[in-house]
């Protein structure tokens, strides 16, 4: 083995000049896999290839298990590397199915690294030294660690998980296995335990994984799925216990350890069409179980599609994401097993007494249909998913737009029998909108240069500086601030909801979009309510609008309302984004509402709530250590609200005159503001 892994180990900090049609970089599983299919299917001849991996692949490190019928083709793609295989199952002490039908396949990671590095060998294909720091895109290639050139990589590199992104989950699969040989012949070779729970949970879900070899010999598993790694120490004492007990006297052949990651986080595909991403990386891994090998077989037979059908300007977009139903259950038991790990045993016990073995592979495999699924939740606590789907809809953002989709609801059925009453419920709903998040979010503005030093009295002076000249042009050039109004806003709401995507940039072509977007929602909130804006506007002193210019509103009202949301359809249809269809729905629902009531749903809901959260995260505080930073700023800001109509009492008769001044005091506090926040998105890009 070792005299087969050095015949092809190259350092590759030499001058390399070579450019490559393929680079595998990293050589583990899932770009072996990629490696033998094309090799199979005779798609490597007359190419160049280079595999780039730091490690020796000459231990056996890692234990591959799937399950598959008998015809399936990686049974028999795979023959000569399966070591054992099961036909009957048991979990917990239930009783033993059998899996006949269906079995349970081992594969040692050494003897695919074997195979793997056997096709190397065959097709004189050199294995690079080294991690791959960077890859840089040239015109024609790749260039990674400015030295190995490739016009296509796979690459299987570890994926960063963001922590602390709104809504994602972050578990570890962390194991301790011992291969061990008992002195009484204890073992069943053809059944296998797929959890035993009986062991000390220790505020985690542990369980206990075994596979026998034959009477004697039997790879033992303590596996924990947690926040945090296992400790190896203490795993060795709850694993040499648990043998002992279960076993008697053993000797331990050899060991493995590693830790796999367990998260709803969806890894993005590159830009670049000649870089697929594998593995990890590739979401290859199914989060709430950790099982990954069948996967990465699957999709090497997509990825060998592909190329052989000379399809390489979307071999970066082949997909390997579950659908959104498994991606759903998938992260309510990721909530549970990390808010609530002592009811995993409980879950799992009962998941696997109750149901077939069989529905439950299939149901990993997510191939069940959805009625099958209803019958598997069924079964389970039903109290502690629903806590978990609480938990997932405040985390994903869902709650604030359910809590206020009721709140429009009940609007619309009031509004039909009792206008009064409904307004109401309409304006309690803008101010304690505004009160409780649309005016706090921008009253932080003072956190968003922590990173510099500078003088608060000198920053609040600034700030209203600012607020004051641009109120005063008004009043001087009224048509000018309003268009800069909305040309600015236009592109702070749009340079907000791009970075709710995570699609944000410092490009020209990016600011240009942000504008676009920004422009799209105002125009969709102001022409479906032409007749309450122009009110609005009219009442802006020194402003005159033409009786032509607004004829023309109402005539285009409809094809700018519009082509305004098809805009925003388009992007959604192009970023696939949950956030984006979140918008549209709020800005057609904007449309049955009056124009203050239509606008807060999304300032105070879509806008400020996104802002809020990427505030949050990024400033490092939870909402109380926010809401306190924001407090005296807040009380400051309405203040100055109460001044700005105190200078005009006779305006407060009128309610589009105090629409309009509240409108210019919105305008003229935000300025500071979207600069702010622009600064404040660029230097965290």
């Amino acid at each position: 083995m070792k005299k087969l892994y050095d015949t092809k180990f190259k350092n590759n900090k030499k001058e390399n000049t070579e450019i490559y049609d393929y680079l595998f970089v990293g050589f583990g599983a899932s770009n072996i896999l990629i490696l033998l299919s094309l090799a199979k299917q005779n798609l490597l001849e007359n190419k160049k290839v280079a595999v780039l991996e730091p490690h020796k692949k000459n231990t056996n490190d890692k234990t591959y298990c799937f399950w598959a019928k008998l015809e399936d083709p990686i049974v028999k793609d795979l023959e000569s590397i399966i070591s054992h295989s099961y036909q009957k199952v048991s979990v917990n002490g239930t009783r033993i199915q059998n899996i006949a039908d269906s079995p349970y396949y081992y594969i040692k990671s050494i003897d695919l690294y074997k195979l793997g590095l056997q096709t190397l060998n065959q097709l004189d294909i050199p294995l690079f030294d080294g991690i791959a720091e960077n890859i840089i895109a040239e015109e024609n290639y790749y260039v990674v660690n400015n030295n190995i050139r490739s016009k296509y990589i796979f690459d299987s590199r570890p994926p960063k998980i963001h922590h602390n992104k709104v809504g994602i989950v972050d578990l570890k699969q962390s194991f301790l296995g011992f291969y061990i040989e008992c002195e009484k012949e204890v073992f069943q070779s053809d059944t296998f335990e797929m959890m035993n729970f009986n062991i000390d949970q220790s505020n985690y879900t542990q369980f206990v994984y075994i596979l026998p070899f034959d009477s004697r010999k039997a790879l033992i598993e303590l596996t924990r799925f947690g926040n945090d790694m296992i400790d190896m120490e203490y795993a060795q004492n709850v694993l040499k216990d648990k043998l002992t007990e279960l076993f008697g006297n053993y000797k331990i052949l050899d060991k493995e350890f590693g830790c796999i990651p367990m998260t709803n986080q969806i890894f993005e595909s590159p830009k670049e069409p000649g870089i697929l991403n594998t593995g990890t990386r590739a979401n290859l891994i199914k989060p709430s179980t950790g099982y990954g090998f069948k996967r990465m077989y699957d999709y090497s037979l997509k990825v060998v599609n592909h190329i052989k059908r000379n399809d390489f300007e979307s071999l970066n977009k082949i997909s390997s994401i579950s659908k959104p139903r498994f991606r759903f259950y998938d992260t309510l038991l990721l909530i549970i097993l990390s808010r609530f790990p002592n009811q995993g045993k409980r879950i799992f016990s009962i998941l696997f007494q109750k149901q077939n073995i069989g529905r439950i592979f299939s149901f990993l495999d997510e191939k069940t249909t959805l009625k099958e699924e209803v019958l598997i939740f069924a079964r389970l606590p039903i109290f502690i998913f629903i806590k978990s789907l609480f938990i997932y809809l405040r985390t994903q953002n869902f709650l604030r737009y359910i809590i206020t989709f009721l709140i429009i609801i009940s609007y619309l059925l009031i509004s039909g029998f009792d206008s009064v009453l409904s307004d109401y419920l309409g304006y309690s709903f803008a101010g304690v909108g505004l009160l409780v998040i649309g005016i706090p979010h921008g009253a932080v503005d003072h956190l968003l240069l922590a990173k510099k030093k500078f003088s608060l009295i000198t920053f609040v002076a600034k700030y209203l500086a600012i607020s004051v000249i641009y109120f005063a042009l008004w009043f001087i050039m009224p048509l000018l601030s309003l268009v800069f109004f909305i040309l600015y806003s236009s592109f702070h709401f749009g340079e907000s909801e791009y970075e709710q995507m995570g699609l944000n940039s410092s490009s020209i072509k990016q600011k240009l979009n942000n504008v676009l977007l920004g422009l799209a929602i105002l125009l969709s909130i102001i022409f479906s309510h032409s007749q309450e804006a122009i009110s609005i506007v009219s009442n802006i002193p020194g402003l005159k609008l033409s009786s032509d210019l607004i004829n023309s509103v109402y005539k285009y009202e409809f094809v700018i309302v519009l082509s305004s949301l098809l805009y925003v359809f388009i992007k959604f249809l192009i970023c696939k984004k949950t956030n984006m269809l979140l918008l549209l729905l709020i800005l057609l629902i904007g449309t049955l509402l009056p124009l203050y009531l239509g606008f807060a749903i999304f300032f105070i809901i879509q806008h400020s709530g996104n802002s809020w959260q990427h505030l949050k995260k990024k400033l490092t505080y939870n909402n109380l250590g926010l809401y306190k930073k924001a407090l005296p700023f807040s009380l400051g800001a309405f203040l100055l609200l109460g001044l700005n109509y105190l200078n005009d009492t006779e305006s407060l008769i009128s309610t589009p005159s105090i629409l309009s001044y509240f409108f210019i005091f919105l305008a003229c506090i935000s300025l500071p503001h979207v600069v702010l926040m622009h600064l404040f998105y660029k230097e965290e890009a």
